[in-house]
């Protein structure tokens, strides 16, 4: 029988950092090595933990020993909505479904299935025990969360090793390539008030375990999920397992999960080592809904200095500090009212990412006052989310930051008519180290699948002839500059864009669009639907919600700068289902997997405006196995060459790419019509569809 820790002759330190110590090793290990009970206050949990300390677990259980661990229900790769949802109806049956669904994520994954099927048997043979606790009362969308961290090891002779610290029961919260973590530690036998922190704590974890601790729901385990666990684990000898997990361990250094214990999705996996071998430099191009948030914050936890995260607007920013303080950081924010940063971003900026991140609103970021402070940050990683906006004049600023680590996140980089914008944030970061475009995300099932039903709609007669005299003077004035000796001026360029602009406003407020709009959701709505109607400025979206209100539909509006709470608009679209019409706002950022509809007014040729608006509406959900598109396309009355073509080309660039990966082969239909009754050559059409051209006004 085991002598304790008294007689071994151990005894903890009263503090561990891992930039100093190997926390399993020196504490870990040590402490399973005579212990019998294991009680874990974990934010976070996964099984990747226990492949740390394997090798302490076969004795740990001949000795009887039992682990228990309260966690916040977060432990599989998908967020924990679903989970949340299901504890949130208290119902057993509803919560094992959720349960088990996410588990079966890592059953399939090639690298967590061991862990996974270990955990399942330690959990099947009453050697570990897993409680979900949250904050009492938090609804689906509070994202306040149980985050307390507290271990407590006991001996056979009733000794007590007690700790508190930042760290998770996660591999980055225990390994030593892990998070920068550090915590206190007590015993019950070095003195009275070590001993009084050891009791308070067990008496603590005793009365959360029992689920009577105010201000916290405690829920154990289904029993359905438990009988489907122990069927998933019948014949899995988990001591074998665990010393083959051990082994891959060692021999697989590669980031595999993120923060929180989930672990990464493969272009996230690859996206990080590419960034690893380009000396922590580069963007990676990843296409709406692969994970891109996750993605930063697993490189921030892994920096040993100080962050910083540029995000574009006020809605981004706050998604970046919610999810980063998830990971238990502590999160100061630049801008959006935040003014604290003139005397203190210095200060934030001289202590590492594992402690504290600072995410600036793009608009902060560029003052001088701010750049000076960020470029004297030793050992800086800059994370700039939507990255492309960096290279817009207002904001290039920014890239006078001197760091020494530059992550770049966008599904689109490359500025659409922007050659300087886009050569600046490249040469920044070190240019696209790796694509993930949406056709990837599709085929992975990454994405929900789509279908596509372009609507044609044509020009009145004034807005066809404003374009036709825009066209044909736009002609001239290229003519003219290519003319010119020694090439167009800027003067001429200037003018040329201005020109192009304005003619691209007719085709965007095109008056045929609204009844269009109306026509379309009134056909096709049925009430808990969720459509997206993307409109082109204010006074579109107002004529458009108010023929649809009208009509009976329930449509209500989201712009960046509405008088009513944005949040509890898409709560209410979130829960009840409806028509958002909107603006850009939702373009970048903005989080609404359950919508399963959307109707493109606003015809961009910008290449990142449409790929985001289509990605937008096919991100996963549950009950969501299809998204449906509908998409505004202005059909010119001929293939005149000065204004037809341009008009023509402009919307093929678009309608192109959502037709070629839609579900549905009817989607180029409607655009092999309007080029044939026009008299255009089809097998050009192809050629042009098919080359997969994106081009910008």
């Amino acid at each position: 029988m085991s002598e304790g820790w008294g007689s071994s002759g151990w005894t903890p330190e009263p503090e561990y950092a891992s930039d100093r110590d190997d926390i399993l090793n020196d504490f870990y290990m040590h402490a399973l090595a005579e212990s019998v009970t294991y009680d874990r206050i974990t934010g976070f949990f996964a099984s990747s933990a226990l492949s740390l300390y394997w090798g302490a677990m076969p004795g740990f259980v001949d000795r009887g020993g039992k682990i228990r661990i309260l966690c916040s229900p977060r432990i599989t790769e998908e967020d924990a909505d679903g989970i949340e949802r299901g504890y949130g109806a208290r119902d057993d049956d509803s919560l094992a479904a959720t349960l088990r669904a996410e588990f079966q994520t890592l059953l399939v994954n090639d690298q967590l299935r061991k862990p996974a099927l270990a955990l399942a048997a330690l959990i099947s043979e009453n050697i570990l025990e897993v409680r979900l606790a949250r904050v009492a009362g938090a609804s689906v969308d509070d994202r306040r969360m149980f985050h307390d961290k507290v271990g407590l090891f006991s001996d056979t002779h009733g000794q007590r090793i007690g700790f508190r610290g930042s760290m998770n029961e996660t591999r980055y919260g225990i390994a030593s390539d892990g998070n920068i973590e550090s915590f206190d530690a007590w015993t019950s036998w070095t003195g009275h008030n070590d001993s009084v922190r050891v009791q308070r704590s067990a008496e603590r974890f005793e009365k959360l375990w029992s689920g009577c601790s105010n201000g916290v729901e405690v829920l154990a385990l289904p029993a359905p999920f438990r009988h489907w666990l122990e069927s998933q684990s019948r014949n899995v000898r988990w001591r074998e397992l665990a010393v083959e997990v051990s082994t891959d361990a060692e021999q697989d250094p590669v980031i595999r999960t993120a923060p929180d214990g989930r672990p990464l999705r493969e272009q996230q996996i690859t996206g990080l080592e590419l960034w690893a071998e380009h000396g922590h430099r580069g963007i990676l191009a990843h296409a709406t809904g692969s994970g891109k948030t996750v993605t930063g914050i697993t490189a921030i936890a892994h920096h040993t200095g100080p962050a910083l995260v540029v995000a574009p607007s006020r809605l981004v920013a706050r998604q970046w500090k919610e999810q980063l303080e998830e990971t238990g950081r502590r999160v100061h924010l630049c801008g959006d009212g935040e003014t604290t940063w003139k005397t203190r971003l210095r200060t934030w900026l001289s202590l590492p990412a594992t402690e504290r991140v600072v995410v600036a609103l793009a608009p902060t970021a560029t003052q001088e006052s701010f750049i000076n402070q960020a470029s004297r940050a030793d050992n800086l990683l800059l994370v700039g989310d939507e990255v492309h906006r960096l290279g817009a004049a207002s904001f290039r600023k920014i890239l006078a930051i001197d760091a020494a680590a530059r992550l770049g996140l966008s599904a689109t980089p490359e500025r659409a008519g922007d050659p300087e914008g886009t050569s600046a944030v490249l040469d920044y970061f070190g240019g696209v180290i790796h694509r993930y475009t949406l056709r990837d995300a599709l085929k992975a099932g990454a994405l929900c699948d789509y279908l596509y039903y372009p609507q044609l709609v044509r020009l009145s007669p004034q807005e066809q002839e404003d374009w036709d005299k825009f066209s044909k003077r736009i002609g001239q004035l290229v003519a003219q500059s290519h003319g010119a000796s020694g090439g167009p001026t800027a003067s001429q360029l200037e003018q040329i864009r201005m020109m192009t602009m304005q003619r691209a406003r007719i085709a965007k407020k095109a008056a045929a669009k609204t009844p269009l709009a109306q026509a379309v959701v009134v056909k096709h709505y049925d009430r808990g639907q969720r459509w997206l109607v993307y409109c082109d400025d204010k006074e579109q979206m107002d004529d458009v919600t108010t023929g649809l209100r009208g009509a009976g539909i329930d449509a209500y509006q989201y712009y960046s700068d509405m008088p009513a709470d944005k949040a509890a608009t898409l709560r209410h679209f979130d829960e009840n289902g409806g028509v958002i019409v909107s603006i850009k706002c939702l373009d970048e950022g903005v989080d609404i997997p359950n919508a399963d509809h959307a109707l493109i007014l606003a015809s961009s040729r910008n290449p990142r405006e449409f790929i985001q608006r289509r990605g937008r509406v096919l991100r996963k959900a549950d009950g969501k196995n299809v998204a449906t598109i509908y998409d505004a396309i202005l059909q010119p009355d001929s293939l005149d060459e000065t204004s037809g073509i341009s008009l023509l080309k402009g919307e093929l660039a678009r309608a192109g790419g959502f037709a070629r990966d839609a579900l549905n082969s009817d989607a180029r239909d409607p655009l092999e019509r309007l080029v044939v009754g026009l008299g255009g050559d089809l097998e050009a059409l192809y050629e042009y569809l098919d080359s997969g051209e994106e081009t910008d006004d």
